[in-house]
């Protein structure tokens, strides 16, 4: 669920810094407009921010200064600097502060303003009576819209400035242990842990049930700004989308184009890379040329693809064929005589085939 919010959060904050683009064209005017637009959810985390950094004893400095532009739809909360030197304890606590006072606020909101839980046992059979009924219940609140705008803007800036500051936090899980061994010891852990786990499911139910609260904001925000952006769109002829997180400005028509190639380029089945042989490399995996049929073309088979390789039509030499640059060897015409012991060796070999013959 911290997941989901964490991802509502940042896609929220891209729709409010382009409505802010669509109406002004300015990317100054448009981060002016946009943190002003989350100003009292700023305003509660640096003053919880502050308030707490004082308590524990560390110097802490007002940097107020007007919003710079921006082409990321990101709140930079740095507001109030801690000095440098800050314990890693009390720099995690100081750091996770605003978030919770955050959710304590929210859950304020929802359940001794607006009735949340009340509305919500109306639905015992589902029906769409019943849905609106819970919503004539919570429209029904006094400046209702109000404290919406409220839990919006400070559900949306929970997320600390520099969530590394949080490390800090490893060193009280010791001290938790050692404290738990301690009460073993001394034999009253049975009682203290059962208490600590009734208190804290009842923790966790409630902030289930804000978180839950929040989701349902955000979303209900989420399809309140997209009317908005395609009002603004189809009016003005202007849109905008996010790349790596920054602004990117076009015609509407360009990002129509652009979403139509990207799904035509998604329908297309593309073909499943072959997985690379297992095992240690060895020589006849190599992507050597296979001889093909004379005349033919010689195949490469490996690594994927198939290459064909085209051999070049070259005649072969003849044996006979002089080599160019090179002078022919001279030929003695006549016959060859005869040695005078291939006669004796003739008529050797007739008298041993007349004796063979006659036996």
């Amino acid at each position: 669920m911290l997941v989901m919010l964490r991802r509502l959060e940042r896609w929220l904050h891209q729709h409010i810094f382009k409505v802010g683009w669509l109406v002004t064209k300015q990317l100054q005017t448009t981060t002016i407009l946009f943190y002003a637009f989350f100003l009292p959810g700023i305003v509660l985390h640096e003053f919880t921010y502050w308030l707490v950094a004082g308590l524990l004893n560390v110097r802490a400095e007002r940097a107020l200064e007007w919003p710079k532009k921006q082409e990321v739809a990101e709140l930079k909360l740095n507001f109030v600097r801690l000095a440098p030197k800050t314990g890693p304890l009390r720099l995690a606590v100081i750091t996770a502060s605003p978030s919770i006072a955050g959710v304590l606020l929210i859950w304020l909101i929802a359940n001794t303003v607006i009735n949340v839980q009340e509305a919500a046992s109306s639905l015992q059979s589902g029906f769409l009576t019943d849905i609106s009924e819970m919503v004539n219940r919570l429209t029904a609140t006094p400046d209702f819209w109000l404290w919406i705008y409220l839990v919006f803007t400070i559900a949306n800036t929970l997320t600390p400035g520099n969530p590394e500051h949080l490390r800090g936090w490893r060193l009280i899980l010791p001290a938790i242990g050692a404290a738990l061994l301690v009460l073993v010891f001394l034999g009253a852990a049975d009682e203290v842990l059962v208490n600590a786990l009734i208190s804290l499911n009842a923790t966790v139910n409630s902030l289930s049930g804000t978180l839950a609260f929040i989701i349902a904001v955000d979303l209900f925000m989420v399809a309140v700004l997209g009317m908005i952006e395609a009002v603004i769109e189809r009016l003005t002829g202007h849109s905008a989308t996010f790349k790596d997180g920054k602004l990117i400005t076009m015609r509407r028509s360009e990002l129509l184009a652009q979403r139509a190639a990207e799904l035509k380029k998604a329908r297309v089945p593309q073909k499943p890379a072959r997985a690379a042989p297992a095992g240690p490399p060895s020589v006849y995996r190599f992507a050597l040329p296979i001889p093909g049929a004379p005349g033919k073309e010689a195949i490469t088979r490996g690594g994927g693809d198939d290459h064909i390789i085209t051999p070049e039509e070259k005649p072969l030499p003849s044996p006979l064929a002089p080599t160019p640059g090179r002078a022919a060897p001279a030929v003695i015409p006549g016959a060859a005589a005869e040695k005078p012991g291939d006669a004796s060796n003739q008529d050797d070999d007739r008298r041993h085939e007349d004796a063979e013959e006659s036996v």
